[in-house]
């Protein structure tokens, strides 16, 4: 009988894995990457590892994701599939881990698996989280069998806390446990010296590399968005407001239950905990996060359940805790339609269509930091940024913010002028505001005097605009 239950189980796991798979590697294959993910890919290709390392600070992730995508990225593979493609196959390693290993109903496992985090967003856009939670995930599942197998646990700890932020407060949490057991290991004369002796270094070696990578990074790393209640409220809408108030109602819930029902097992309460404080801190004092960042608030909820339903049965609350995650998941099934347009259509495939299709020869002036997204598909002009008269594609400028300074409601002539070229027709990609026109407009000051026509423009807020004539005073 248990055979047979097993059986029927496993051909479920294959049935929900096989339309997973399915879903998402069409997702993967018709994906534009984003600025963020070509943003990462322009690093490793163009960046050795310790300027990479060197630069973490201001990226706030580690080091790992752009190691693994340096071979492709310099020898010029195929962009941008070997990166989907890596990131789509550790996403699938993980989804294989929790679907075989999980302790969780059957239907618990397919609301996560088709939840929006591991539908949508993790498998499909290329950047560093899908590596961290495959590891975060193996450290869960490996928990109790830590101390036989200590130089493998010690070495998931370094890559999970060296793919992201977001993985290295859970990884810092299992870290913290795993050292009091394995010294405890060690006084009891239950390990190896030289497992404890390897373990240690590979731990101290993390540590080394963390305060390496991010020493100074609250200092240099600013947020775009640090409302995070109203981020974290949009994160939770639905399509309709009963899916809204699931998903408030459940998160409420776990967040006073979660941390309750851990609270006999100290160990797993401090792994529940301490992620969960560090991501609120950061979301609320250094960076406002957006729903990228959010979905670690569900992983490191699933995490502590996972923990305890492997040692012992659920019990009453176990199984209401069970359904309330159910209950949260499901609501982010729905949750995936106002994404949509971002996760599957890029906006950086839709600017460079825009604005770069029908442009031959030229040179295009980006004045907006986040116009950086057009490079990877800037084929047929040159990319120049404004103020630093520096081409796109130069080290130098592939992760610094091209203006002179952040929001500047005016373009200067005079630092403009630096990057325009002679022999080429000049293009400015800009804001719409009271002093930028989408008729067009004239940039004066006591050297330059120049004159655009608006080449195109979208939705009356952005716009590409041509140079028509430069006046030298």
């Amino acid at each position: 009988m248990k055979t047979n239950t097993s059986t029927k189980s496993n051909k479920y796991i294959y049935i929900i894995l096989g339309i997973w798979i399915v879903i998402t590697l069409l997702r993967v294959i018709f994906h534009q990457p984003w600025y963020d993910e070509a943003h990462a890919y322009m690093m490793a290709q163009q960046l050795s590892l310790l300027d990479i390392i060197a630069q973490m600070k201001f990226e706030g992730h580690t080091f790992v994701w752009y190691l693994l995508l340096m071979p492709f990225a310099k020898a010029d593979l195929w962009y941008p599939y070997p990166m989907l493609i890596l990131n789509w196959i550790f996403m699938l390693l993980a989804m294989i881990i929790f679907l075989k290993k999980a302790p969780f109903h059957p239907i618990t496992k397919t609301i996560v698996t088709f939840s929006y985090p591991f539908l949508a967003q993790l498998p499909v856009i290329a950047r560093c989280y899908a590596i961290g939670v495959l590891c975060l995930f193996l450290l869960t599942d490996l928990y109790y069998k830590k101390l036989e197998h200590p130089l493998l646990y010690s070495l998931l700890i370094f890559i999970s806390a060296n793919t992201s932020v977001m993985a290295l407060f859970g990884s810092f949490a299992f870290g913290i446990v795993f050292t009091y057991d394995l010294i405890k290991a060690a006084l009891e004369d239950k390990i190896n010296k030289k497992f404890f002796t390897g373990s240690f270094v590979i731990l101290a070696l993390c540590a080394v590399m963390i305060f390496w990578q991010l020493g100074g990074a609250n200092a240099d790393f600013i947020s775009p968005n640090n409302n995070f209640l109203q981020n974290i409220l949009t994160f939770f809408t639905g399509v309709w407001k009963p899916i809204t108030v699931l998903n408030i109602v459940s998160a409420a819930f776990l967040f006073f239950a979660v941390p309750c029902f851990c609270f006999r097992d100290k160990k797993i309460f401090l792994i529940y905990l301490i992620p969960i404080v560090c991501l609120l801190y950061v979301f609320n004092f250094t960076y406002g996060g957006t729903f990228h960042h959010y979905v670690f608030l569900l992983i490191y909820t699933l995490i502590p359940l996972w923990l305890i339903n492997n040692r012992r049965e659920k019990g009453f609350w176990g199984k209401i805790i069970e359904v309330f995650i159910g209950l949260l998941f499901f609501g982010q099934i729905f949750s995936v339609i106002p994404y949509q347009p971002n996760t599957y259509n890029s906006a950086s495939r839709f600017m460079a269509d825009n604005f770069l299709s029908e442009i031959n020869n030229a040179r295009v002036i980006l004045t907006v930091e986040a116009d950086k997204r057009l490079i990877p598909y800037a084929e047929n002009s040159d990319i120049y940024f404004y103020c630093s008269a520096t081409k796109a594609d130069s080290e130098s400028t592939i992760y610094e913010t091209p203006l002179c300074e952040y929001g500047r409601a005016v373009i200067l002539p005079s630092w403009l002028h630096k990057s325009l070229s002679d022999k080429k027709d000049n293009y400015v990609i800009t804001v719409v505001n009271d002093k930028i026109s989408e008729n067009g407009f004239v940039l004066e000051d006591k050297n330059y005097k120049m004159r655009f026509e608006p080449y195109k423009i979208l939705n009356k807020t952005y716009g590409m605009f041509k140079l028509i004539e430069t006046t030298n005073k």
